[in-house]
């Protein structure tokens, strides 16, 4: 990546969410999302710090501990599939910029 690139929000919530939820380490999904892994770090590291300039606070996270087997299925069902379509998204949107690369790279040839 080029110094300056400038990244879509919502691409950056996605990846957050996505290193939160997985086991990977943040290089490997670095990686596989195309984004310097000291990037990737740094959003992360952003979105889940206070940032007292800016009044942030971290996200509460539901409260699970009061959940039944069956609420608790129904919830993972749906993060499952929640989780599912957005790495579709990801991997969709991923095959159009290497598409959209090759297309630049050869017209500046």
């Amino acid at each position: 990546m080029r110094v300056g690139t400038t990244y879509d929000p919502r691409f950056i919530k996605d990846a957050v969410a996505l290193v939160e939820k997985s086991n990977r380490s943040v290089g490997d999904i670095a990686k596989d999302l195309g984004v310097p892994r000291a990037t990737l770090y740094l959003w992360y590291r952003n979105a889940n710090m206070p940032d007292k300039r800016r009044g942030r606070k971290k996200v509460e996270k539901p409260d699970v501990t009061a959940e039944t087997d069956k609420e608790k299925a129904a919830r993972l069902e749906r993060e499952l599939k929640a989780a599912r379509k957005e790495i579709e998204e990801l991997r969709l949107d991923r095959e159009i910029l290497k598409k959209a690369a090759a297309f630049f790279a050869k017209e500046n040839e």
